[in-house]
């Protein structure tokens, strides 16, 4: 026992020690910093994050990765909760944790609290640096061994939060020629360095050693309407070409046409399968012009199919166009497939298209890999025209894609060849027009008829909203979000189930006690369905473009009847806000028995420039305001009595 409490201290002693051992020092400094010079406000900063690519004598990937990151603020302790995701075949090791609190205390990471979880194609790893603090400091590093050398790993220098320096260095033995490619590193200042030193693996050979490195990077943060974050961080992908010796000649880096040899093996007999042949005739019957044949098929799986969750474009656990049918449902990609096989079927000429979705990410056209798509869409070719079919709900147009699919390109998988191909869907133009007539009575009840015409996408959103629950119990809650104490009194809708058409709405709605009385004076402000309770931009800042998902007018027009013996004292005045690809405007007029007002928003692009961010914001402060403005009455009979 004696034996054992001598050394217990001395273990101790060397964990305390480990600290400087394997992630070398902390600078005083460091630990007495309170906020970051370049960043103030920033919650925590990446100090440095180092990370060191090599490949192996036995053709293995090494990875090895150290970061150090600074706490500033409770906000910023969410950085030491860890999550690492990584190919399911990967191999991770050494992962090692401390942090330092700011009076020099130490915490190590128990291996009992790193965490795994795994699916078909991916594992992630997760654990919580203990003992983080405000203050505090805290380092982590790991190595991870893959047996897929081709695509080195790509590097991001940036994160969410703000990066001193970031470093990536590539041992490349001699013979392999590799490819690298860049997104957002012209906008900083790159450092590249190229040496050689001796292989440890190999004293009699040596490495190529590449340093790319860069300091002082802004963090880049999740905000509302971004597409994706990641498509904005400055970051390197490593592509390896070749390698040669006297003794081999390999060719490592992929063209499209061998991703789509891979794709279309799988797709092929699916592809040509006729099991769907007799009721592709059933469906197009007597039919003889393609387009319209093209259009009945196309109507079938939209809106016959229901559309499930997706989750993969191949594999086990993709259903065959067979079983969609039978089942009657499927992803929007399995649905597209089904698509294909009937156009297909009825002798058209139909081939699957590959896309990465707006949340996906862009793909980079420079890396031919599979991996950067997630949805099969339909290219349908009729007389040298193209149609780009997605069949996602009942409510999607022929030859319209979705918001989140409209993309600039995809991967045509025609056969054994591919190639990546320019995505242009037809254009929709996108509204909302809302025009409400209404009176004031003597009671001060509003009485409102409003006809609402929903346009393209517009019309699309509205449609499958319907969908999630009855129209009547949708329409109150639509209402009751505009006007809280509205009445519904009736309603209707026009070409509801009319995907191709405008949506429209009619519907009669009454609200009590709509004016607020003040001696003989009354004052309301317009029951505007455009309306806006809050400006969805509350920062003093963005790092991000400001992406809607599609580019809309919204124009409203309310003309209310006064009651007898009111007239109008006061309207509001005049507001007009004119930017790049944005604008709103309201104007009001009044009569001697009525006030009306005509209220548009604009927006005549989808992606606004991060550049007017504060100007966007200062107009969405307008439309808030402008909401509330109140239109003054004066009560004649009251007035005469006072004069």
């Amino acid at each position: 026992m004696k034996i054992f409490c001598l050394f217990v201290p001395l273990f101790f002693f060397l964990l305390i020690n480990s600290y400087s051992q394997d992630f070398g020092e902390i600078p005083e400094q460091l630990l007495k910093m309170t906020s970051l010079a370049e960043d103030p406000e920033e919650d925590a900063a990446v100090i440095f994050d180092k990370v060191s690519i090599k490949i192996t004598r036995d053709f293995w990937l090494e990875i090895k990765r150290h970061v150090r990151i600074k706490v500033f603020s409770e906000e910023g302790k969410k950085e030491a909760n860890i999550e690492l995701v990584l190919w399911h075949e990967d191999i991770i090791d050494d992962i090692e944790a401390v942090s330092i609190s700011p009076d020099g205390k130490e915490f190590e990471l128990d291996s009992d609290n790193i965490f795994t979880e795994e699916n078909e194609i991916s594992k992630k790893i997760s654990f919580p640096i203990p003992g983080v603090e405000i203050g505090s400091v805290f380092d982590y590093a790991y190595e991870v061994r893959s047996e897929y050398i081709s695509h080195l790993e790509p590097w991001s220098f940036q994160s969410d939060i703000f990066t001193k320096y970031s470093e990536v260095k590539v041992y490349l033995p001699r013979g392999f020629a590799y490819q690298r490619l860049s997104t957002n590193l012209e906008y900083y200042d790159v450092q590249e360095y190229v040496e050689e030193e001796m292989d440890r693996d190999d004293t009699r050979k040596k490495l190529s050693v590449f340093t790319w490195s860069c300091t002082n990077l802004p963090g880049i943060k999740e905000e509302p309407f971004t597409d994706n974050v990641y498509d904005n961080y400055a970051k390197m992908r490593f592509v390896l070409v070749a390698f040669k010796n006297d003794y081999v000649d390999l060719k490592f880096a992929k063209s499209w046409d061998d991703v789509s040899q891979r794709i279309y093996k799988y797709y092929d007999n699916l592809i040509n399968d006729d099991e769907s042949e007799e009721l592709v005739k059933s469906i197009i019957e007597s039919e003889t012009d393609d387009f319209k044949k093209a259009n009945l098929i196309y109507d079938y799986v939209r809106s016959r199919i229901r559309t499930t969750e997706h989750k993969y474009l191949m594999g086990e656990s993709f259903k065959e166009p067979l079983e969609v049918l039978n089942e009657k449902s499927g992803s929007t990609s399995e649905k597209s497939l089904l698509l294909i096989n009937m156009l297909k079927n009825a002798g058209l000429d139909a081939k699957p298209v590959w896309i990465s979705t707006r949340k996906n990410g862009k793909i980079s056209v420079d890396f031919c890999d599979g991996s950067q798509f997630n949805r099969l869409i339909c290219l349908l070719k009729l007389k040298n025209q193209n149609y780009f079919l997605y069949p996602s709900s009942a409510s999607s147009p022929f030859g319209c894609l979705t918001p989140d699919t409209q993309i600039p390109s995809g991967l045509l998988i025609d056969g054994e060849k591919g190639s990546i191909i320019p995505i242009k869907p037809a254009e929709l133009i996108n509204s909302v027009v809302i025009n409400t007539s209404a009176i004031i009575d003597s009671e001060m009840t509003l009485h409102a008829n409003s006809r609402i015409q929903y346009s393209g996408y517009a019309a699309t959103d509205e449609r499958n909203a319907i969908t999630t629950e009855d129209e009547e119990t949708y329409i109150k809650d639509y209402l009751k979000a505009s006007f809280t104490e509205a009445k519904l009194d009736s309603f209707y809708y026009t070409d509801l189930h009319s995907a191709d058409n405008s949506l429209f709405l009619n519907l009669s709605f009454s609200i009590t006690n709509y004016v607020e009385k003040i001696e003989q004076l009354g004052n309301f402000t317009m029951p505007f369905f455009t309306s806006l309770k809050e400006n969805p931009f509350v920062t003093q800042r963005r790092s991000n473009p400001i992406d809607f998902d599609y580019p809309v007018l919204k124009s409203e027009n309310v003309k209310i009847e006064l009651p007898e013996n009111y007239s109008v004292s006061q309207v509001p005045k005049k507001r007009k806000i004119l930017l790049t690809d944005i604008g709103f405007s309201q104007v009001y007029g009044s009569g001697s028995n009525y006030v009306e007002c005509a209220r548009t928003l604009d927006l005549k692009n989808r992606r606004l420039l991060v550049k007017n961010y504060l100007s966007i914001k200062s107009l969405y402060d307008d439309l808030v305001s402008s909401s509330q403005d109140q239109i003054i009455l004066t009560n004649k009979v009251d007035s005469t009595k006072i004069n």
